[in-house]
């Protein structure tokens, strides 16, 4: 049965706790994803396959990382992300940052409705002969994952267990008839039309978002090493081979879109079933996790109204072909994404021994040392993508960093003045 709300705004309770393996497959699903392997065949065609696997480590590691933190981060709290949030930025400043995470989302189901649509449409040409708008591909699309969004966490999971493995051997499949073609494994530094650090910035900004949502998975842990382990295994094993095996074949046809490649190698209709799990499992976590976000923000609308509006707007961004900014998106959302995360999860694990909804109510309406360090994080992260300062020499990674340092250094003075006024008193 369809849950009404799936604990969007209380804690999970201990009977609906699951292990490790359900959450990594549930992410390892998400990252299975067009976008990705969009972003993969780019890489891999402006750096060469050997650069583009050392961009992929760097950047999956990171996540990885960060996933752990924001996986602990909820199954300490049992909260979702945009709860955590709330803990983090107050109960209506967190607003502000919800929101910013649930368009993503939904620009996310549309970048990647509107690929598989076009997909279809080009197969059923090619194959039947028949001219069919892709609208109402998206649509079906659409309506296949809205069915599985709606029964909760216990869908998603169900539906990750029987499609990962397909979408896996379809990878491997794909990249093992393709390897003998590739030509050269590295491109001359002058050759190369991307720079290391920009592809890492890719590679983070390409599951951020996910990375953000990761509490609204974790939650459901059966405990702390369940939740950081699935984090680990997913982001930073699984992700880079998911990446390496989708870039592949691009770069040994000299092709980007997956689909054509795939048509070349003579594969079409699995090439097809391929997109159409990456699809629904890819947007099915979308939608779940910008449902999630925007029940915090609309607190008297249930959660499955959320949902079916959600996956309405989804469904109309794919008509405007979103995916022709994909790379830029990925790194403006590498810069600006991160730091919310970053911030929830020091709020979490460093300032914050339980959680609450009769503790939440006590909170500020606006925490400003929140909004200070994303602030100062997005300036971070711009100034080192716009190539004018920078600490590590990966826009993502500054924007992390600077997170963490200005709102820890914030809430360490914070406890230090409130322990001198308390001595003062």
């Amino acid at each position: 049965m369809p849950v009404k709300d799936d604990f969007a705004r209380v804690p999970v309770p201990q009977d609906r706790r699951v292990g490790g393996f359900h959450i990594a497959m549930v992410v390892v699903g998400g990252t299975i994803s067009i976008p990705g392997f969009l972003m993969a065949a780019a890489i891999g065609d402006g750096l060469g396959v050997a650069h583009a696997a050392a961009a992929f480590i760097l950047g999956c590691l990171t996540l990885a990382v960060l996933g752990a933190m924001t996986a602990w981060a909820g199954v300490k709290s049992r909260f979702s992300a945009y709860m955590l949030a709330e803990f983090a930025f107050g109960r209506r400043g967190a607003a502000a940052a919800n929101l910013a995470v649930a368009l993503s989302l939904i620009g996310w189901f549309g970048v990647i409705s509107n690929i598989f649509a076009q997909a279809a449409d080009l197969l059923v040409s090619q194959t039947l002969g028949l001219s069919i708008p892709a609208e109402i591909y998206a649509v079906i699309g659409s309506l296949l994952i809205v069915g599985v969004t709606i029964s909760g966490f216990k869908g998603i999971d169900k539906l990750a267990l029987a499609l990962v493995p397909l979408m896996a051997l379809f990878l491997i499949y794909a990249a093992a008839l393709s390897i003998g073609k590739i030509d050269g494994w590295s491109l001359p530094a002058d050759q190369r039309t991307l720079s290391f650090s920009s592809a890492v910035s890719a590679v983070i900004g390409s599951y951020i978002a996910g990375v953000i949502i990761q509490p609204d998975y974790a939650r459901f842990a059966r405990n702390r090493p369940h939740a950081i382990w699935s984090a680990v295994i997913a982001l930073g094993v699984s992700f880079p081979v998911v990446l390496l095996l989708a870039a592949i074949p691009s770069v040994a046809m000299g092709q980007s879109d997956l689909f054509l490649i795939m048509l070349g190698l003579g594969i079409g209709v699995p090439a097809f079933i391929l997109l159409l799990l990456a699809s629904w499992s890819s947007n099915v976590l979308c939608l779940y996790s910008a449902g999630l976000s925007v029940a915090t923000i609309l607190k008297r609308v249930d959660l499955r109204t959320i949902l079916l509006a959600a996956g309405t707007a989804g469904t109309a961004l794919a008509m405007l072909h979103a995916q022709d900014y994909l790379t830029r998106y990925l790194i403006l959302l590498g810069i600006a994404l991160p730091p919310i995360a970053s911030i929830y999860a020091s709020e979490a694990l460093l300032f914050r021994d339980a959680f609450s909804l009769e503790a939440l109510k006590t909170e500020s309406a606006i925490s400003w040392p929140a909004f200070a360090a994303w602030g100062g994080a997005v300036a971070a992260g711009y100034a080192a993508y716009s190539e004018r300062a920078s600490f590590t020499g990966v826009a993502a990674l500054d924007s992390i960093l600077a997170a963490f340092l200005i709102y820890a250094g914030l809430g360490y003075a914070r406890r230090a003045a409130a322990r001198r006024s308390g001595r003062a008193a």
